[in-house]
């Protein structure tokens, strides 16, 4: 299998996978900075017994989920922001 190309540089899988996580990350920490910002002042993700902790832990879940996946495979991190966990959400 020939190697991912990106603006005339090849890249392996491996770094091809972080890039991936990198810009995912920076999309995600421009909305916590930005619309959401007002909405984690409360910290209600840290009263357990709150849908807001079940929400957060969930997608936690599904954030080391999709990490071991790519550690562990060849599987592309292209856009599983959709797949919901098998698993109940940690508490």
């Amino acid at each position: 299998m020939r190697p991912a190309e990106k603006d005339g540089v090849i890249m392996d899988r491996g770094s091809f996978d972080l890039q991936a996580l990198r810009a995912r990350m920076s999309g995600i920490g421009e909305r916590l900075d930005g619309p959401w910002a007002e909405k984690l002042k409360e910290q209600l993700h840290l009263d357990r017994g709150t849908k807001e902790c079940a929400y957060w832990h969930s997608g936690y879940h599904q954030a080391l989920s999709d990490i071991l996946s790519l550690l562990g495979s060849n599987r592309s991190s292209d856009d599983t922001s959709d797949r919901s966990s098998p698993r109940l959400a940690a508490g």
